[in-house]
């Protein structure tokens, strides 16, 4: 009786065992390119792709505590055809392993696909089911294959760099904030946001290995899109003012100044912001209230914290109607003015600007713009002079 009993788990074990499904679709991670980052260009009716592959080898012994001793390998690939699809397909034919597309982390495309193709592109990426939202996005006036190749500072891998991970050098200088894939998709689908997209390019003249100069991801700009129109590109000098109302700024740089005297520097935080549309008429303006507070690093002439304080806000408060007014040269609201007014009276809001074929804003309809600055820290010393 115990040998039939055990014979008959025995079989029903076995019988288990082959109803388990194994993994027959699994693939050893060593033969096959992950992409971490793509490039997409357009020229001549072309679509032309950049592929940019790391080597996980290398990256994984990266991580050491002594640090890494030898660069961590780039691999560019490319493509070029007159779909998307078929620039990928091009590139293909001669990828030696399955090229994964499940850890794209940033997507970069140039002025000229922008310009060209902006209203295609989301699209185009949007079906390819591996690609995923979460991807950081950005535009580019620069070589794509000179992005794709930058690498950091000591021997670092390039997914520590701005184009993989952008978030730390977002907090400690706010000035250009990062954008994932889906928060442009959803602005760029919105009739009244005008959708921000950072310009990444490269410095070469900051940082040097030993004597060599060494080419640094830097953020140049942004372009910026109205009513799925590309309508153009503002530098850093038109983005001045930018940042002073981003809801996510967490520390950027003023200088202190007066009437061509230099005082000093501050790094300034935003408490919070409010803006709030009014209405005279069938006229609408909008009042903008802004606090901040920071720290003094810098002291080099004397000032009263009072003085210094309303020198730093008639510098904010002119960096922001200068940018202001460079949105409306172009025909786009930096600010998101308009959005206020849309999510509290879209009725209005239709009417006024024709259901969004046009922008209601002028150089005018900021009526009010109050900024408050308190700066109650001083570093390690007291306000006064050495």
């Amino acid at each position: 009786m115990k040998n039939l009993r055990r014979a008959l788990s025995m079989i029903v074990s076995i019988a288990l065992l082959i109803s388990l499904c194994g993994c027959w679709s699994a693939k050893e991670i060593q033969i096959q390119s992950y992409v971490k980052a793509v490039g997409i260009d357009y020229l001549d009716n072309e679509f032309i792709v950049y592929l940019q592959m790391l080597d996980f080898t290398g990256i994984a012994k990266s991580s050491g505590v002594s640090g890494p001793t030898s660069q961590a390998p780039v691999w560019i690939g490319k493509g070029r055809g007159r779909t998307l699809d078929m620039a990928f397909n091009d590139m293909y034919k001669s990828a030696q392993l399955q090229v994964s597309w499940g850890h794209v982390t940033a997507i970069v495309l140039t002025d000229n696909v922008l310009a060209a193709k902006h209203d295609q592109i989301a699209d185009m990426i949007n079906r390819y089911p591996e690609i995923r939202y979460n991807a950081w996005l950005y535009g580019t006036k620069s070589s794509m294959e000179e992005l794709l190749r930058a690498t950091p500072l000591f021997n670092l891998s390039p997914l520590v760099s701005i184009l993989h991970s952008p978030e730390s050098n977002f907090k400690q200088y706010s000035t250009y904030n990062p954008v994932l894939f889906f928060q442009y998709i959803l602005d760029y689908n919105e009739p009244a946001v005008s959708a921000y997209l950072p310009s990444l390019s490269l410095t070469k003249k900051q940082w040097k290995h030993d004597e060599t100069p060494h080419d640094m991801l830097m953020i140049d700009g942004a372009f910026f899109e109205t009513g799925r129109q590309m309508k153009g590109f503002l530098n850093r000098n038109q983005l001045a003012g930018y940042h002073w109302l981003l809801a996510s700024m967490d520390r950027a740089p003023l200088t202190i100044e007066k009437e061509g005297t230099l005082y000093g520097g501050i790094s300034v935080k935003l408490s919070n912001s409010h803006i709030k549309p009014v209405f005279h008429g069938s006229d609408v303006r909008f009042h903008v209230k802004a606090t901040y507070y920071g720290g003094m690093y810098e002291y080099m002439e004397k000032i009263t914290p009072d003085e210094m304080n309303r020198a730093a806000e008639d510098a904010i408060r002119k960096q922001i109607m200068d940018t202001y007014k460079e949105g409306l040269r172009i025909g786009v609201d930096v600010f998101g003015l308009e959005e206020k007014l849309y999510r509290k009276y879209p009725q209005t809001w239709k009417k006024l600007t024709g259901n969004g074929e046009h922008l209601l804003l002028k150089p005018d309809s900021i009526e009010q713009l109050d900024v408050k600055v308190s700066v109650p820290y001083y570093g390690k010393y007291k306000l006064r002079l050495h």
